[in-house]
């Protein structure tokens, strides 16, 4: 099954949707704009809304994070860049409060009256309009669920059958790609109730080139990506690297389906216009498009027929191994890669010890796909010993195609100081639950049992005089650890956090769901301030078990 074809049964031909065919209504969609003082932050909004002005948009819809924070200059960059694009006859626009739009205020409540004032806003926090006979809802990041419900139930009642769009900041948990991290799971548990609804959303940086952006369960959730900010997307095993997201949504409303079209503002252009986003009307959960379980039909990634893995050390003694993936046969190319190294146990068998995701090239158009190189830190390994490291393609719902090995014997490592070393970490270690960090989670049966708590940390003995040295200071961080997470629609992530402010060594980790086994994995990172000192932060996911066995911290230079 091609992936096109998920447009159910054909609706999204070019004969069904071409001129004769006019929408009920034209929405542009766009989110986390992140505008400051600095005029230039608002270059992307500006193409978004040329766009949305050459197309006839009926209405503008901005998903939340307008600013980066609450600085009154930076509305007035905004409003100023929507009065250039619209000096006349501008469409209605409808906004979600969001976070960032309240920093510098201590509560949303304060916020609001300046942001609604500063922006021209002309509805509430929670607000109903109409358009075209259908129903858009706007809600605010700090959900009162009591009103938040019952709205929703009201619109639903009004228009049975009919969509119902809801303009939320937050999407609903494990339903956009990266929502298993940033989504929300009571906004998930009432929406489920819905199947009319239409979620719009933001917040996760996510990006429409990753066709997990659009979901349907109980209900249709679609996140706008992002506008003008980086992502940095949701990987086991390894810190993503950050991605440009420039992107915008036109939506068009029919009687018989909705259409969203994804124009790439960097390029200028639509991304595939030949296959945009297709849902069906009316909603029916049995035959939606874009379930999971239709989406497990679409055929992952494959390499090429005598394709072979790349692997070599930097240098002898080697800091690094340099592994280089071969692109994958023509098609959408590969969302993921994912590395999995094993090592011989004590009978001979190869058992694996590391797993790390890093992204393949699907953004990038065929002719700008290469060889994908990746470096696997000397920590992962020992001297004289072998290993076997395999490389699976992945698709966007992580179907993985057959997988590349390579068996070699890792030469000899350079070697650098260590500053702190442990074999029994969770006896020398604090392992403390948020917000005051005075409760220590418990041990039972070899484990730190973690029980409703967002955020945790590993705290490391005397971590001022552990990574002491100037800004630039480069260190290698190594963890062996298990954890077991229950899911399903939660993970946890972790990360190097500095003790004295907001501040990370580096992106989100995370790790599997379930039983991860014992795993190693390792972090190399520039020191940025010379005051940072960092413990192992570990988040979002609620409760589960933590096992360390082994932390060696290395001081690289």
């Amino acid at each position: 099954m091609k992936k096109h074809i998920l447009c159910a049964a054909l609706l999204c031909a070019a004969g069904v949707i071409g001129a004769a065919e006019q929408p009920l209504l034209r929405a542009g969609i766009i989110t986390d704009t992140h505008v400051t003082p600095d005029i230039r932050s608002c270059a992307s909004l500006e193409k978004a809304l040329r766009i949305f002005k050459e197309n006839k948009a009926d209405l503008v819809i901005h998903c939340g994070d307008v600013a980066n924070s609450h600085k009154e200059k930076a509305y007035q960059n905004y409003r100023a860049t929507v009065k250039k694009v619209y000096p006349e006859n501008k469409p209605p626009e409808l906004f979600a409060f969001a976070g960032h739009d309240r920093l510098g205020f201590e509560s949303y409540e304060k916020a609001w009256p300046f942001f609604k004032k500063r922006l021209e806003i002309e509805h509430e926090p929670y607000s109903k309009h109409k358009f075209a006979g259908h129903i858009f809802l706007t809600s605010p990041q700090n959900v009162d669920w009591k009103i938040y419900e019952k709205q929703i139930a009201d619109a639903c009642r009004e228009t049975p059958g009919r969509p119902v769009f809801l303009i939320d900041h937050v999407p609903a948990l494990n339903t956009c790609y990266n929502s298993m991290l940033w989504g929300n799971g009571s906004t998930r548990r009432i929406l489920s109730k819905y199947p009319q609804i239409v979620q719009l959303s933001g917040h996760v940086h996510g990006s429409f080139k990753v066709d997990r952006n659009i979901w349907q369960g109980a209900f249709t959730a679609v996140n706008a990506g992002c506008t003008s900010e980086y992502w940095s997307g949701d990987l086991i095993g390894n810190a993503p690297e950050q991605k440009r997201a420039d992107e915008a949504l036109l939506m068009e409303l029919y009687k018989d389906k909705i259409i969203f079209r994804r124009f790439d503002l960097a390029a200028g252009k639509e991304y595939k216009p030949e296959s945009p986003w297709c849902i069906p009307l009316p909603f029916d959960p049995a035959t939606a498009p874009y379930t999971a379980e239709k989406r497990k039909l679409i055929p992952p990634p494959q390499f090429a027929p005598g394709a072979s893995l790349g692997l070599a050390p930097d240098a002898v003694p080697f800091s690094f191994m340099e592994l280089a993936i071969p692109e994958v046969v023509p098609g959408d190319g590969a969302f993921l890669y994912r590395i999995t190294m094993k090592r011989k146990n004590a009978g001979g068998e190869w058992e694996m010890f590391a797993v790390q995701e890093i992204f393949g090239g699907y953004d990038l158009p065929p002719e700008k796909r290469t060889v994908r190189k990746h470096r696997l830190s000397a920590g992962y390994f020992d001297a004289g010993k072998e290993y076997l490291v395999s490389v699976e393609p992945v698709n966007f719902f992580y179907s993985a195609g057959k997988p590349l090995e390579k068996v070699f014997t890792a030469p000899e490592k350079k070697i650098y100081p260590v500053v702190w070393e442990s074999r029994e970490p969770m006896k020398e270690c604090r392992f403390l639950a948020g917000p005051d960090w005075k409760k220590e989670h418990p041990v039972e049966n070899g484990f730190f049992v973690v029980r409703k708590t967002w955020y945790s940390r590993l705290v490391f003995p005397d971590e001022e005089k552990i990574w002491a040295g100037p800004a630039g200071s480069r260190f290698r961080f190594t963890i062996d650890m298990r954890t077991i997470v229950p899911g399903p629609d939660y993970r946890w992530a972790f990360y190097l956090r500095n003790t004295k402010q907001a501040f990370y060594a580096h992106r989100h980790i995370t790790v599997p769901v379930g039983d991860s086994g014992m795993r190693r994995y390792v972090v190399e990172f520039d020191k940025k301030k010379p005051f940072h000192a960092y413990h192992l932060s570990v988040s979002y996911g609620y409760s589960g078990q933590l096992q360390v066995n082994y932390v060696r911290i290395e001081r690289l230079k």
